[in-house]
């Protein structure tokens, strides 16, 4: 590995004495001026400076009449040599695709390894017979490695950029001969070519790194610009789903998509169906968009599974191999699709569906873009997320609304039918017609009044409080609830204040009060009931007490009539306190104590 490491100590090549140059010599220098300026024309023609290091590498080995040479660069942190550029019996080789014994196992030096010191002063060094020499740390890979390569020996020059060693030049010779200085001039020569364009070659990889990380920021700040739109449209759009297609719209874009397409997880079925499709720069459904109805739904099966659990797969729709059903493929080559992204979407961890990426040209995607594609995704997530939520909340509210409707055409028509009932059954055993006709004429005005609450109901109103207030409503309730000769209904009031009691509140009361009369009536069998309303600040209580045949306590427990649970929720929403006192044969009490706020 450290082949100029181990050189440099102390087997720097001695000082040759200047003489006047022969022909011979006058000729080699010729040549070799003639090589330096082709390699100077090579660095400012060819804009490739790997490249020109390899034909300086070539140059080199012509010049010094061998056939191996080689660039090393140093890591100075880990304190050793890697090679960059073999030139070797015409072929160049990139050093990690080489088999070098570095590249295998890298050698780290001591900070105060002589061998290390030495070579970090930058002196041309020269080593015979590394095929055998044991003394300077090379181990047996690496002398194994020039034994096959019939290296006998090495000479290095250095690579400095001001004062730091920046790698070294290492030409191999496969014979035995004797280095003069002249040779190590030329090679320094050759070093300072090595050097400027090593240099050069890092400027340009930093001016690179520079660029793309300019080109990431760039990309990441669009990104993030569509993110803030995404949030943006979020709080402005007045639909969810018309949100998740904005979201969508953003991704294809950003990531310079031609199109794309939304799925999800239906649990029910488990399959992935299509929801949304974005091309033509707007969201369609799959119908508007054309889409196969064979090809709309996708089981959730193993390979599906397996491909999203990736955090992004890339599917080239190119390569027949490629996982993907014959018929998807065939349709989205079809539309000149070549490359699909699929990103998962989870929500808590489970996956919910897809969002799938189509593009016209067979591409790859950098780190970056597939963290992109992920974070935009995100937004998608969000947007199910909140489109669910708003769903839920919508059906949620349906239901409340229709509890509260059914619980209202409960609570006002189950009592005028039983008024009803009752009063056509005491017409009909009345003696004669005419002694019977009063209870049909009241059946009739209950029946009136069971219609008019009825259309309340279904219009979503409220049957409110007629003028008069609660005391009044209370009264005309027990007033119809009479039935001569089958049942009696008393009300007791003490000073009630209607102007200090809601309008909702009231209404609510009222609609207790007619459930109690109406079950007292149904399942007790009463026959007088008695209703009081009493006022004792800050409390309201109304109180319906019956002399029907009452329930036991485990009965009581177990019953779940819609009346019974329709008054519970009620004085519940008043925040009131609802009592039941009842016995087997003793009658019936419900006892409503509701505080009124000032």
């Amino acid at each position: 590995m450290i082949e100029a490491a181990s050189l440099c100590v102390g087997q720097t090549a001695n000082p040759v004495e200047r003489r006047p140059l022969s022909s011979e010599q006058v000729s080699k220098f010729s040549k070799a001026n003639n090589a330096l300026r082709q390699s100077l024309q090579a660095l400012a023609d060819d804009p490739d400076l790997n490249k020109f290091l390899g034909h300086l590498l070539v140059e080199m080995a012509r010049q010094f009449e061998t056939n191996s040479s080689a660039v090393f660069v140093i890591e100075r942190l880990q304190r050793r040599l890697l090679p960059h550029l073999i030139y070797d019996k015409g072929h160049l080789i990139r050093g990690e695709d080489s088999d070098h014994p570095t590249i295998r196992n890298p050698r780290l030096l001591a900070a105060d390894d002589p061998v290390w010191l030495t070579f970090c002063r930058g002196q041309p060094v020269i080593r015979h017979n590394p095929q055998s020499d044991t003394t300077r740390g090379w181990t047996e890979a690496h002398r194994a490695y020039y034994t096959e390569k019939g290296i006998t020996g090495i000479l290095n020059v250095p690579l400095a950029f001001g004062s730091e060693v920046i790698g070294t030049l290492a030409i191999q010779f496969r014979d035995q001969r004797t280095i003069d200085q002249e040779m190590v001039d030329l090679a320094e020569t050759f070093g300072l070519q090595a050097t400027v364009a090593f240099q050069l070659i890092k400027m340009a990889e930093q001016s690179k790194q520079i660029a793309i990380a300019n080109e990431k920021a760039a990309e990441l700040g669009k990104a993030n610009e569509a993110l803030r739109g995404c949030l943006d449209a979020l709080a402005s759009v007045p639909e969810l789903d018309e949100f998740l297609g904005l979201v969508m719209g953003a991704l294809t874009r950003q990531l310079g998509a031609a199109s794309s397409v939304l799925r999800m997880r239906n649990f029910e079925e488990d399959v992935l169906t299509l929801d949304l499709v974005y091309q033509e720069g707007r969201v369609m459904t799959p119908a508007e968009a054309k889409y196969p109805v064979d090809l709309q739904a996708v089981p959730v099966d193993k390979r599906q599974l397996n491909l999203l659990q990736q955090p992004a797969t890339v599917l080239h729709l190119l390569d027949p191999s490629v996982g993907m059903p014959e018929k998807f493929r065939t349709y989205l080559l079809g539309l000149g699709v070549k490359t699909s992204l699929v990103v998962p979407l989870r929500l808590g961890g489970k996956l919910v569906g897809s969002v799938t990426f189509r593009f016209t040209e067979d591409r790859e995607f950098s780190p970056e873009e597939i963290e992109i594609a992920r974070a935009l995704s995100s937004q998608a997530s969000l947007a199910i997320q909140l489109t669910r939520l708003a769903k839920g909340a919508r059906q949620s509210a349906v239901l409340a609304e229709r509890n509260r409707m059914a619980g209202e055409i409960h609570d006002s028509l189950a009592q005028s039918f039983v008024g009803i009932s009752m009063h056509l059954d005491a017409a009909e055993a009345a003696p004669t017609k005419a002694k019977g006709l009063p209870n049909i004429r009241r059946a009739n005005e209950l029946a009136r009044f069971g219609l008019a609450e009825a259309r309340r109901s279904v219009l979503s109103l409220r049957s409110g409080i007629q003028p008069g207030g609660l005391v009044k409503a209370i009264q005309q309730l027990i007033e119809r609830s009479n039935v001569p000769g089958i049942l009696r209904c008393e009300l007791q009031l003490e000073d009630i204040p209607d102007e200090r009691i809601p309008s909702q509140v009231q209404h609510e009361v009222v609609r207790i009060c007619q459930e109690a009369i109406s079950n007292a009536v149904r399942h007790a069998k009463s026959t007088v009931i008695t209703t009081s309303l009493v006022w004792n600040a800050p409390d309201l209580t109304l109180k319906v007490t019956d002399n029907g045949s009452g329930i036991s306590a485990s009965r009581l427990e177990q019953t779940a009539g819609f009346g019974m649970a329709n008054m519970r929720a009620r004085a519940e929403k008043l925040g009131a306190k609802l009592q039941i006192e009842t016995s087997v044969g003793r009658g019936t009490s419900i006892i409503v104590t509701l505080p009124i706020s000032s």
